[in-house]
């Protein structure tokens, strides 16, 4: 997996909320009622951007640092970081004209491209496993998602001060995020140390089931 980070410029809605574009991806403009909601609108948008790109047969920009973007005043930047597979190489393959077909229909219903499935596929042919999270996992992501705030919360104040709106909305919802995901770890936890408590439970009958 390869992270790519790209600037996003953020600032008030008119009509409430807050509002972000991308430097790098000119046009992509998301919009979130706080700025949780703008983070996660702001990484799937970028993801899905991607991969239109992609499924168009169009280089990715190369993501510039903040550093090289100006932001206008009452505009604050923040960085958007997303995981890809890896940046895509276009190939050129011979397969069967039925296969094809088959392949694009199972790509369709999926919601899925043809690159996408056929990489999907690749993927599990080669034994790759996706998904399987844990509770560390999320404990990861609540510590990644907690220094995330503190990093925006402080370029914020930077450039707004410590009174503005902007920044108020940040702290009140900083502590609400973390809870909720820590909140969400533990019941995954709980939940995954149950069902390895009932698997072995009905280890232990085995035995007693095969002799009757």
């Amino acid at each position: 997996m390869t992270t790519l980070v790209f600037v996003a410029l953020t600032r008030s809605a008119p009509a409430g909320g807050y509002t972000a574009q991308f430097p790098d991806l000119p046009g992509l403009t998301v919009d979130g009622a706080d700025i949780a909601a703008l983070v996660v609108a702001a990484r799937e948008a970028v993801q899905k951007e991607l991969q239109r790109l992609t499924d168009e047969g169009l280089d990715w920009p190369k993501p510039a640092g903040i550093e090289a973007i100006a932001a206008e005043p009452g505009v604050v930047p923040f960085l958007v970081d997303v995981a890809v597979d890896d940046t895509p190489v276009r190939v050129n393959i011979s397969i069967g004209e039925r296969l094809l077909k088959r392949i694009d229909q199972a790509a369709e219903t999926r919601g899925m491209s043809r690159s996408g499935f056929i990489a999907s596929a690749a993927r599990t042919a080669l034994g790759e496993k996706i998904g399987a999270g844990t509770g560390a996992d999320f404990d990861a992501i609540a510590r990644k998602l907690q220094d995330e705030w503190s990093v925006l919360g402080r370029k914020i104040t930077d450039s707004l001060g410590p009174d503005s709106a902007f920044n108020r909305s940040v702290n009140d919802i900083d502590a609400k995020v973390t809870e909720t995901i820590r909140k969400t770890a533990e019941n995954i936890s709980a939940a995954m140390a149950r069902r390895k408590e009932a698997e072995a439970r009905k280890d232990d009958a085995s035995p007693a089931d095969a002799a009757i």
